[in-house]
């Protein structure tokens, strides 16, 4: 897998995200119904801290490691 390709599973990822949060008519073609509500607000959480396109577009261009954007979790 190339890093294009990479970058753009993670574009392809926020935009599903974003149709099950909002509701758009994607989800409904592929599911044949509305998005359960825990399925949205779950979508919801995990886009409070999902990147944008902008902000993949300014780590691309950045000199600066992923690492700095993407840690482990920590232990609980």
């Amino acid at each position: 897998m190339t890093v294009g390709e990479r970058r753009r599973a993670l574009e392809w990822a926020g935009e599903l995200l974003r149709d099950l949060a909002f509701q758009t008519e994607r989800p409904k073609q592929i599911w044949g119904g509305p998005v359960p509500p825990e399925l949205k607000m779950l979508a919801h959480r995990i886009l409070r801290h999902y990147r944008e396109p902008w902000q993949l577009d300014a780590a691309v261009e950045s000199d600066d490691p992923v690492c700095l954007w993407i840690s482990k979790e920590p232990p609980r």
